[in-house]
């Protein structure tokens, strides 16, 4: 019996066994009709050794999709030797001195998908031992440069939404994301995290109040509690769970550590800055029905909670949270307290996402100086 005697499915097994190399496969699909087919472009045997060159590159890719993967295949493979014909490049030009602005200009202008330049700058770095250290030192700082790129792309993208649109956690991510380029740093990611906590309240809360509204959302609709006791019941099981559970706290022996800053470092850590966890407060309120408010008070950022009519200017008709002290409430009073000294109502004002963005980032720059 030969080879192409052999059943269809025991024919593709033995192709994508990983014992034949690409050439081989090549070679292999020239010699027969049955071969041939059984090699073709959009088939099981190059999809697998695309699978086991690259695996993680098939994210990029739906399951649905009709791809030819012995182009995507020669795509990657010459991405790769372009990437490391720019990396030796760099080695040669800037060894003696810090690479400069414009020495990233012909990266810029590749003729492959990005995520392929990406993944070999990424195997690069994944290289055993000390070999290839220069090399290293150069995919670093290029791969760094590419997603700093791609970061303010989105988040030029996300500035441009109108405001009452942007997300907070989005924002706080994107922010995660350009400071921490190399760091596998995702929305879905962590606002998988949140819906988690998010979970556990309605767990509790089910507990205190079975019918309450935040337990049932409607499918596609937006979630808004209006009853000021549903929405202190939602807030109290938010405050069990983020403090009392899951042990969140504002951390007043690091402070200005920048780690506090970055939502994804909250979540693991599970401490930060007022800011940083006004943002997880907020987010959370928000999926439950509370529409809770961002303050820009000084030296200690707040939210703000209405008791009286919706959109009043009374600063007197708000309960202001402090999510870095565990959630208290506090009167306009206590808020002065908090800092030392008394401030003019314009200070209890809400904010844009796009000012809490902008008092994120002055902290972080702040940190810098320090």
């Amino acid at each position: 019996m030969g080879l192409t005697d052999l059943p269809g499915e025991l024919l593709e097994l033995i192709l994508c066994s990983g014992v034949l190399s690409a050439a081989d496969i090549g070679r292999v699909s020239c010699t027969c009709r049955r071969l041939w087919e059984t090699c073709q472009a959009r088939g099981k045997v190059w999809r697998e050794r695309f699978r086991r060159r690259w695996p993680s590159l098939l994210k990029y890719y739906s399951q649905t999709d009709n791809v030819n993967w012995l182009k995507e295949y020669k795509a990657r493979h010459n991405a790769g030797l372009e990437t490391r014909r720019i990396v030796a490049s760099f080695s040669k030009r800037f060894f003696s001195e810090h690479v400069p602005c414009d020495g990233f200009s012909d990266i810029e202008t590749l003729g492959c998908p990005g995520h392929f330049f990406e993944d070999e700058l990424m195997s690069i770095l994944n290289m055993e031992g000390r070999k290839c250290l220069t090399w290293k030192y150069y995919a670093k700082k290029i791969l760094y440069f590419l997603r700093q790129q791609n970061i303010l792309k989105n988040l030029k993208a996300y500035l441009e939404q109108p405001g009452d649109q942007l997300s907070f956690l989005e924002g706080a991510v994107l922010i995660d994301q350009y400071c921490n380029p190399l760091s596998d740093i995702c929305l879905t990611s962590v606002q998988a995290q949140v819906d988690d906590i998010t979970d556990k309240v309605r767990k509790v809360l089910r507990t205190k109040n079975p019918r309450h509204p935040s337990l049932a959302p409607k499918a596609g609709e937006v979630l808004i509690v209006s009853d000021v006791e549903f929405q202190r019941q939602v807030l109290d099981a938010m405050n069990c769970v983020l403090y009392e559970q899951l042990k969140y706290k504002g951390n007043e022996m690091d402070y200005y550590n920048s780690l506090n800053s970055f939502i994804h470092q909250v979540l693991i850590r599970r401490t930060g800055i007022p800011i940083s966890l006004s943002v997880l407060y907020l987010t959370i309120a928000r999926q439950l029905g509370v529409r809770l408010e961002p303050v820009n008070f000084p030296s200690h950022f707040l939210l703000r909670w209405c008791q009286g009519k919706e959109g009043s200017t009374d600063i007197f008709d708000y309960v202001y949270i402090d999510a870095f002290g565990k959630g208290k409430q506090l009167t306009v009073k206590e808020c002065e307290y908090l800092i030392g000294h008394h401030v003019t109502e314009e200070f209890y004002g809400v904010v844009t996402s796009k000012e809490v963005l902008q008092r994120m980032v002055g902290n972080l720059l702040n940190l810098g100086k320090r």
